[in-house]
């Protein structure tokens, strides 16, 4: 969502570059609670705008290079949209990933985040 013009800090707004290219994004968070010795998984899904694509070759050559041949994904979306932190897992597509990393550009209105593949 776009920031009220009382909220600008003088940083270049992306809502305008998004506007267009965003989709419904539907992520389901995998949250883990260990009950009575064993571990429970539960799954919460939503849904908010952004855009989905594979990660750039220039950074995916900074990931280790033992990491590199897993699928990783790049997420852009509005900030305050989800509250996804490092190391959540998560579904989309019916896959299982990993947050890697999290780039949070809120005085430019969006977080990204770097998702890779994980294993089973």
């Amino acid at each position: 969502m776009p920031k009220k013009l009382t909220e600008m800090t003088g940083m270049p707004q992306m809502g305008a570059a998004f506007s267009g290219w965003e989709s419904d994004i539907t992520l389901t968070r995998i949250t883990q609670t260990i009950t009575a010795g064993l571990v429970a998984d539960t799954e919460t899904a939503f849904t908010f705008k952004g855009v989905v694509q594979p990660l750039a070759p220039e950074k995916l050559m900074l990931k280790p290079e033992n990491l590199r041949s897993w699928k990783w994904l790049q997420v852009h979306c509005f900030t305050g949209a989800n509250d996804l932190a490092t190391n959540d897992q998560v579904v989309f597509d019916g896959q299982k990933f990993k947050i890697m990393a999290k780039l949070d550009y809120s005085l430019n209105n969006y977080v990204e985040y770097h998702l890779i593949e994980n294993y089973e």
